[in-house]
């Protein structure tokens, strides 16, 4: 019988490893070392290697979903409603840079049966903040912008935070979010 909460310290490894190493370059032994359990035990708590990666592609989707989503639907200005996205997107990364790592990167190594959830939960996010856009485009808040481009501008800089973004560093995921959300706004014309 598999002991309980096995499969989450599983995930954590996973999680540590694959953001680390990537997901090719981990190999199942190094997982099982991980945890403490020889490389066959693993597979009484999973299928697959790759099964670890879906689960923590999906997870972080819905954590950046659930962040989201509620902003997108509250009565804000659309322009608030974009800092709280920006803000609320760094604190998910901030949460756990790992997971949020492999959300980022490690997802094109699953195999292509697998690739049309994980795309439909990354263009489910992408909509919300595209429909932000739209909201600020519509009421006169932003200036007509091509609502693509300005989505890739706003993921190209939140997603980004992983890379050097310190939990206890001098500015906390709002601080950095508003500096971020207002050179977007405002951008740096006198």
């Amino acid at each position: 019988m598999p002991r309980p909460g096995r499969k989450d310290e599983l995930l954590e490894a996973a999680v540590t490893l694959f953001s680390q190493k990537g997901f090719h370059a981990t190999t199942v032994r190094d997982l099982a070392e991980q945890v403490g359990m020889k490389s066959g035990s693993l597979y009484a708590h999973i299928a697959t290697k790759e099964d670890l990666l879906e689960e923590i592609v999906m997870r972080s989707a819905e954590q950046f979903q659930a962040a989201v989503a509620p902003i997108v639907r509250s009565d804000a200005p659309a322009a608030s409603k974009l800092r709280q996205a920006m803000a609320a997107h760094i604190r998910v990364v901030a949460s756990d840079t790992g997971a949020a790592t492999v959300f980022l990167h490690e997802w094109k190594a699953l195999s292509p049966e697998r690739h049309a959830s994980v795309i439909a939960a990354r263009q489910g996010y992408e909509e919300l903040l595209a429909a932000i856009i739209r909201q600020g485009v519509e009421s006169g808040e932003f200036r007509p912008v091509d609502e693509s481009y300005a989505r890739l501008l706003v993921l190209s800089v939140v997603n980004w935070v992983y890379q050097w973004y310190k939990p206890g560093g001098p500015l906390g995921p709002d601080q950095v979010a508003d500096r971020f959300a207002e050179l977007i706004l405002h951008g740096m014309e006198p």
